[in-house]
């Protein structure tokens, strides 16, 4: 599989929350992901994270990517069904490495979601 290939599987494995597990292999053991809430570095850290994300997370729509050497560059929609951020655009730029994910960076603007999240605690 190419860069693009993996990073397109990785983000619809998020489609469907049975397939995650499929999403979550594509991943290094040491697997950095940092996005506007948290940093992760390890495959384990995030394999916790995505399980919660795969209980909001309705749709991953990829937009475009772009694909230089081992690295995808990608923007997306990703719809969730808490009220107040159903909708929400990204980028997300990710680092491969061995036909696997290495590290990833997910910007997006989470001033809505700081607030639905300062609501349900």
């Amino acid at each position: 599989m190419t860069p693009q290939d993996i990073v397109i599987k990785f983000l619809n494995g998020f489609n469907n929350p049975e397939h995650i597990q499929e999403s979550i292999d594509l991943l290094t053991d040491d697997y950095s992901f940092k996005n506007p809430f948290v940093n992760l570095n390890s495959k384990e850290a995030f394999l916790e994270l995505a399980k919660s994300i795969s209980q909001v997370i309705t749709e991953v729509n990829i937009l475009a990517t772009n694909t230089n050497g081992t690295s995808v560059a990608v923007i997306y929609e990703f719809k969730s069904a808490l009220p107040g951020v159903e909708n929400n655009i990204a980028s997300e730029w990710f680092e491969t490495e061995n036909n696997m994910i290495k590290s990833s960076i997910l910007i997006y603007d989470a001033t809505n979601w700081h607030k639905v999240y300062a609501n349900m605690n």
